[in-house]
C-alpha cells in the first residue's frame, strides 16, 4: 500500500494530529484544518483507516518536508543516524573534516535536527489517533475488530519513533497524551523502552501475521521485533529471545534466499521486510513538491552521473576492504571503482554523458570532481531503480522503500541476545544462518562472540536504517570504533547532542548530553 500525505484526513480541528511535543509554537499548528471534526475523522472504518494512515505519513519525510519542519529527514536524518556514527559511510564533507571522524557532531547539524521534530510529529498524531479510534469503538462508529488492530498499528508507529529517539539521544520526554505538558523534561532512556515494553505486548495481540492487500502495514511480526529490541535495550535478554523465536513461528517472515534480493526494485515489501516505508514511484520535480517520494538514491549516486546530489551515504575504501573473501554482501553493498553494477537492471553506460561501464576506473574514480571529499565508492543497496537519471533530466525520485526492521537483522539480535544469556548453541545457529546466507551456501567458520556479531551487523545492515543503534544498544561502541577503525571514541559520543533549537524553547531538556 502506499501510504499518501492526506493532511485534509489526519488533521482534527484545533486538536491537531501533528502536534509536536517540546518544539517551538509554530510546530504546533497546521494550516491544513479543513474544518474536520473528531466524529467526523473516527467517523467510519473508511475514514478511520485515512487517519492512521496519517500517523504513517509522519514518518514520511524525505522530500520536501511539512512547513515548520526539517526536511528530507530519512535520508539526512535517520539514514545518515544509522550510519556515520559508524565511520563506514559519510557524507559529502572531507573525512578529515567530518564531524563523525570527529566524534564531534554540532548540536545545530542536520542528524540531531531533523530526527528529534520529525518523530514527535509522528508521536503527537498517534496520540491524538489513540484517543480517536477508542472513541469511534466506544460509540459504534467503527467496527472493534478493525478498531482495535489499528489502535496496534498506532503504537508500533509510536514506538518506532520512540525507539529512535531513544537511541539518538538517549533520555527524551514520554508524552503519551495530547494533555501531556508539551515542555516537559526528559525521561530516563530505560523508562522510554520500558513503555515500548508495555506497548508492544498490547500491540501484538491487536495485529494479524499479514495484510491481504495492504502490505506495507504493520503486523504482528513488526511488534515483535520492536519488542525484543527495547528488551535488548533493558538487557532482558531472555525476553528479547522469545520476542524474536515468535516472529518466524508465525509463519510469513523468513530470511530472503539471496541477500541480493533484499533491495531489489521488483521485491517491494519482501518476504524478510518487517517495516518498511513506502514511497510514491514518480514525484513533482519542482521544490514545492510533497514528501511521498524517495530522495536517497539520487542522493546516493554517483555525481558524475547525476550531476548533482552526493550529499548521502558515500561509503568508505575501509568498508570495502573489510568483507571476508567469498562474502556476498559485498557486491550488493558496495561498487568500487572500475567495478560494473551488479544488479542487471542498471548497465551504468546507459546514462547520458557517460562512456563506460563501470563505476569510474581504478586509475580515475568517480568522485564528482571532489577527491578530497568523496571515495570514490558508491552505495548499491540504494542504487537499483535505473529510472533515476539525475539533476535536470527526466526522473529525480523513485519508488523504492525504506526497510527500517527486517529479519536479518533480528537473526543476529537473537544471537547477541542468546550468547548474552549463555546459550552459545542457539546463538551459534541464528549467526551461522546469517553467515551461510551471505556466502550463498555454507560460510567459513566463525566463533560468535560479541565482537564477530558487531562485524556482522556492520556487514549486514551497512547503508540501511539501524546499524548505528543496534552497536550503541550493545554497550560496545567503542570496542567497535577500536576494531574497525583503530580511533578512540570519547565516552559519551555513542549519543548524539539535543537539538539547541530544541533547547532554546524548553529549558526543561537540559542539560546537554555529555560533551556537547
Amino acid at each position: 500500500m502506499k501510504f499518501r500525505n492526506i493532511k485534509g484526513i489526519v488533521t482534527i480541528g484545533a486538536l491537531l494530529l501533528v502536534l509536536l511535543y517540546g518544539c517551538s509554537d509554530s510546530f504546533l499548528q497546521d494550516p491544513n484544518t479543513k474544518d474536520l471534526t473528531e466524529a467526523f475523522v473516527y467517523g467510519s472504518d473508511a475514514t478511520a483507516i485515512a487517519a492512521v494512515t496519517g500517523v504513517y505519513d509522519g514518518l514520511q519525510n524525505d522530500s520536501q518536508g511539512d512547513p515548520g519542519l526539517p526536511n528530507e529527514y530519512n535520508v539526512k536524518g535517520i539514514f545518515a543516524y544509522a550510519n556515520y556514527p559508524a565511520l563506514d559511510w559519510q557524507p559529502q564533507a572531507r573525512r578529515a573534516d567530518s564531524d563523525y571522524f570527529n566524534f564531534d557532531v554540532n548540536p545545530d547539524g542536520e542528524v540531531p535536527v531533523k530526527i528529534w521534530p520529525n518523530n514527535y510529529r509522528a508521536i503527537g498524531r498517534a496520540n491524538n489517533a489513540l484517543v480517536g479510534l477508542q472513541s469511534g469503538i466506544d460509540g459504534g462508529s467503527i467496527s472493534a475488530d478493525l478498531g482495535n488492530r489499528l489502535i496496534g498499528e498506532v503504537l508500533v508507529i509510536r514506538a518506532i519513533s520512540y525507539q529512535y529517539l531513544a537511541a539518538v539521544y538517549g533520555d527524551v520526554p514520554i508524552m503519551l497524551s495530547i494533555a501531556d505538558d508539551p515542555f516537559k523534561g526528559r525521561d530516563p532512556q530505560d523508562m522510554v523502552f520500558q513503555q515500548i515494553v508495555t506497548d508492544m505486548n498490547d500491540a501484538v495481540n491487536r495485529l494479524p501475521w499479514s495484510h491481504d492487500t495492504d502490505k506495507g502495514r504493520v503486523t504482528k511480526g513488526t511488534a515483535y521485533a520492536v519488542l525484543g529490541n527495547a528488551h535488548m535495550w533493558l538487557k532482558q535478554y531472555s525476553e528479547a529471545i522469545t520476542a524474536f523465536e515468535a516472529i518466524e513461528a508465525g509463519g510469513v517472515t523468513s530470511l530472503e534466499p539471496d541477500y541480493f534480493d533484499i533491495h531489489a526494485l521488483d521485491n517491494p515489501n519482501g518476504v524478510e521486510s518487517l517495516f518498511e516505508l513506502q514511497w510514491a514511484a514518480n514525484g513533482d520535480l519542482g521544490w514545492n513538491r510533497n514528501d511521498e517520494v524517495n530522495i536517497l538514491q539520487l542522493f546516493a549516486m554517483p555525481t558524475d552521473i547525476t550531476g548533482g546530489g552526493g550529499f548521502a551515504g558515500i561509503p568508505t575504501k575501509e568498508l570495502y576492504d573489510s568483507f571476508e573473501p567469498g562474502d556476498l554482501r559485498r557486491q550488493a553493498t558496495v561498487i568500487a571503482p572500475g567495478e560494473e553494477h551488479p544488479d542487471p537492471l542498471i548497465d551504468i553506460n546507459m546514462y547520458d554523458g557517460v562512456n563506460i561501464n563501470t563505476a569510474g576506473t581504478v586509475a580515475e574514480p568517480w568522485t564528482g570532481g571532489d577527491p578530497a571529499g568523496r571515495s570514490g565508492y558508491w552505495g548499491v543497496k540504494s542504487w537499483r531503480d535505473p529510472n533515476i537519471d539525475g539533476w535536470g533530466r527526466e526522473q529525480l525520485f523513485g519508488g523504492q522503500g525504506h526497510i527500517w526492521i527486517r529479519y536479518g537483522e533480528v537473526l543476529l539480535s537473537l544471537a547477541e541476545s542468546a550468547l548474552r544469556e549463555g546459550q552459545t548453541a542457539k546463538a551459534q545457529t541464528a549467526f551461522d544462518r546469517v553467515r551461510d546466507r551471505a556466502w550463498g551456501g555454507t560460510a567459513p567458520a566463525k566463533t560468535v562472540s560479541i565482537a564477530n556479531i558487531l562485524q556482522e551487523y556492520r556487514h549486514e545492515l551497512g547503508g540501511e536504517f539501524s546499524l548505528w543503534a543496534v552497536i550503541r544498544r550493545s554497550g560496545e561502541a567503542a570496542m567497535f570504533i577500536q576494531d574497525s577503525y583503530g580511533l578512540t571514541l570519547p565516552q559519551g559520543r555513542d549519543l548524539m547532542p539535543v537539538p539547541n533549537t530544541e533547547i532554546s524553547v524548553n529549558s526543561n531538556l537540559l542539560p546537554q548530553n555529555t560533551g556537547y
